[in-house]
């Protein structure tokens, strides 16, 4: 699941999140946060979990295990793309601000966050956000440039995120749930998100449920099993996440039904 704009709204409820990610435990489901965050963000939410999971962090730059010392990196570091930016900024005159650059106080304003959590969102490992302030059309061709040297921009939310074209959410989401694997017992993927950087994800999961922009806008996304939230927090994420399992469980039963009778004929 995504969190900003998605199972956390505008109170930021770390508690609330991870209460609700840790019901699901009791209907055998592992939840896996997917997000933007970095590493230092997701461990503060992982503080609040009574069932530890893996994360994804920095939208699939990198991936934590519970038992692991150290979060696992994909892909080129924030340093190296911070410098490959600089020369880029440099040679064809974008305009735009890397996160490195922006203060903990400016980023606390523009986010909503407290400047604790600001210094912790600054932290990054294996991408850099920016503030883009050029044209459309100059964005576009920066994406281009970047792709030439292996990058990528991800467009979500207040920032664009640039990052290894390794790295992405679902990549991050198929090598864990591959890990789960047990021959012909494959466990089955439900994704959450808002915005384009979950579009990917949410695609290859078998169902998925999209919630609104803060605009209260749907992105446009087709999906044979989408669901639709009303909005993001985690009260409805939960109230939706028990609906799909609900159905799923209905159906398995009514599966076994129909074996058991075939059986029996």
């Amino acid at each position: 699941t995504d969190l900003d704009g998605t199972l956390l709204d505008r109170r930021y409820d770390l508690k609330g999140a991870a209460d609700a990610m840790d019901s699901l435990h009791q209907h055998g489901c592992l939840c896996v946060p997917a997000s933007s965050k970095t590493h230092l963000e997701m461990v503060e939410l992982s503080t609040f979990r009574k069932f530890p999971s893996p994360y994804i962090f920095e939208n699939g730059g990198g991936l934590s295990w519970p038992s692991a010392r150290e979060p696992e990196l994909i892909g080129r570091s924030a340093e190296e793309i911070s410098g490959l930016l600089d020369h880029i900024r440099d040679e064809h005159l974008f305009k735009f601000r890397l996160f490195r650059d922006i203060s903990v106080v400016e980023i606390a304003g523009r986010t909503g966050l407290t400047e604790a959590s600001a210094r912790r969102a600054k932290a990054r490992q294996a991408s850099m956000p920016l503030i883009w302030t050029d044209t459309r059309e100059s964005l576009e061709r920066f994406r281009e440039i970047l792709g030439f040297i292996g990058l990528q921009v991800v467009s979500g939310g207040l920032f664009q995120t640039v990052l290894d074209k390794r790295c992405s959410k679902a990549a991050a989401m198929l090598s864990i749930a591959e890990e789960f694997n047990r021959g012909e017992c494959r466990p089955g993927l439900v994704a959450c998100g808002d915005a384009e950087n979950d579009l990917e994800m949410m695609a290859i999961a078998g169902t998925a449920i999209l919630f609104p922009n803060k605009a209260g806008q749907y992105v446009s996304f087709d999906h044979p099993r989408l669901h639709f939230a009303p909005s993001a927090g985690h009260e409805q994420w939960l109230q939706r996440l028990q609906h799909v399992l609900a159905l799923q469980s209905n159906k398995v039963a009514l599966e076994q039904r129909r074996t058991e009778y075939t059986n029996v004929e």
